[in-house]
């Protein structure tokens, strides 16, 4: 028997109040959402157990609706009855001679007494049965009662016994990745670990000047730790985008370093994504430098002479995934070309991160399965620069601190760090104000361009 719609509320309140017990019962290892989701699309089959109560009560609610009301078709021919005999009965006395005013006032005792009798009986005909001793709200209850002992108790029950049963095998293969390797595996174990450990020496070094990047490097690591903190397992992609001189490599390198506690490896892959008279570096060669750099063992990496470049990359693609399934590294993507460029990159079903550089933001797919940010590496800010310029030429040139002279030359220098860098090692032979009138009189060019230009003109005039 289907349920009316008022009453599947009540039954979907009394299912909500039941899965949230449940929840709280299992301690967090239930997910509420879910029980609830797959309680709802079964609610018809739950309420079977509780068909008879509910028969019961929808038939004393019909009964109690029933008795409040007359029908309309039962009442309509009796009355029509009651007033032909009234109207018959007025005719009939003024055919005899009887005063019109008399006639009239035996009309109306015959219609009356017919109204009354036909009220009387369709009211004894509508007159709901003796109550068999429980209520409509009694039967309610009961049916509720019933819903939650025989359909929803047992439901959860079913669904607790299903989940025991997915979580036993996964809870064998964690003891099994828990048992001690042997032999081989162990030798294998430690040389993969050894191999991570000693990826993190062939990052490009960190110990120089870092100015005006705190701000984004704080970012990364934010999301790195937001990331962490999920139940989804999927990596962190960052696409670091900016302009040419803009220390976006310098900005990556950095972040590898300074999160070096929270991952187990790291590589650094130059794709040749915008570099001038060379091709973008192929996927296969990607895939290769970072399967050699963390650690996958070379056997697997030699390929039958007959195999095409697509079958190539293709097993590349998946021994990459499965070498890096639940192992968390530090991958930096420089001067990326474009999405497809990166995408084949990304390891799934990892916790890594993946720090990609490109001059534009990269639209990397909404399929890629990956928590993906995009931050954008520009000009420094005026404080960052000032710091970035003063460090550099401090270095050059000890002695006093031309502030209106460093402006203008942060001005000319479009706020870029290599720019500012190149410019800030010029001092050597030039004061902070000759070089500020040098980069203006050099021209309209780019200010890393003009920048190289002071750096390797002759500094003795």
């Amino acid at each position: 028997m289907l349920m009316r719609d008022g009453h599947r509320a009540d039954a979907e309140r009394l299912l909500v109040r039941a899965v949230e017990e449940e929840a709280r019962r299992s301690g967090g290892r239930t997910d509420p959402s879910v029980l609830l989701t797959r309680a709802r699309a079964a609610l018809d089959t739950i309420a079977e157990g509780a068909a008879e109560e509910y028969a019961a009560y929808v038939q004393a609610l019909d009964a109690a609706a029933g008795g409040q009301r007359f029908r309309r078709e039962s009442m309509a021919t009796p009355l029509l009855v009651t007033g032909v005999a009234a109207a018959a009965a007025f005719g009939a006395d003024v055919a005899l001679g009887t005063a019109s005013g008399l006639a009239l006032g035996a009309g109306a005792v015959v219609a009356v007494a017919g109204a009354t009798a036909t009220v009387a009986k369709a009211t004894s005909s509508h007159r709901p049965a003796a109550p068999a001793g429980a209520s409509p709200e009694q039967l309610r209850l009961q049916w509720l009662a019933a819903l939650d002992v025989r359909g929803i108790r047992p439901f959860l029950d079913q669904q607790r016994m299903l989940t025991a049963t997915t979580r036993a095998p996964a809870k064998k293969a964690a003891a099994k990745a828990r048992t001690p390797l042997r032999g081989g595996d162990r030798s294998a174990a430690a040389r993969m670990r050894s191999l991570l450990e000693q990826s993190f020496g062939h990052l490009p070094a960190a110990d120089g000047l870092f100015a005006g990047r705190r701000g984004e490097l704080a970012r990364i690591g934010q999301w790195v730790h937001a990331a962490r903190a999920s139940t989804e397992t999927k990596p962190t992609v960052v696409v670091l985008h900016g302009p040419p001189g803009a220390g976006r490599t310098t900005l990556a390198v950095r972040a590898a370093h300074e999160l070096k506690d929270q991952f187990k490896g790291a590589c650094v892959v130059d794709l040749r994504g915008d570099a001038e008279g060379e091709a973008p570096l192929p996927t296969r060669d990607a895939l290769l430098h970072l399967l050699n750099r963390l650690g996958a063992p070379r056997e697997q990496l030699l390929f039958r002479d007959s195999a095409s470049a697509e079958q190539q990359v293709r097993r590349l693609s998946e021994l990459y995934h499965q070498h890096l399934t639940g192992t968390a590294v530090t991958i930096v993507l420089d001067d990326a070309r474009d999405a497809e460029q990166v995408a084949t990159l990304i390891p799934e079903r990892s916790d890594s991160l993946v720090l990609v550089t490109a001059r534009e933001p990269l639209d990397l797919p909404d399929s890629l399965p990956a928590w993906v940010h995009r931050l954008e590496v520009g000009a420094l800010d005026p404080g960052g620069a000032e710091e970035l310029l003063r460090g550099v030429s401090q270095e050059a040139e000890p002695g006093p601190y031309d502030y209106p002279s460093s402006e203008a030359i942060t001005e000319l220098c479009g706020g870029l760090p290599l720019a500012l860098r190149v410019a800030g090692s010029a001092l050597g032979a030039r004061t902070a104000d000759v070089l500020a009138a040098d980069l203006a009189a050099y021209g309209p060019v780019p200010p890393v361009e003009r920048a190289l230009w002071l750096r390797y003109t002759d500094q003795s005039e």
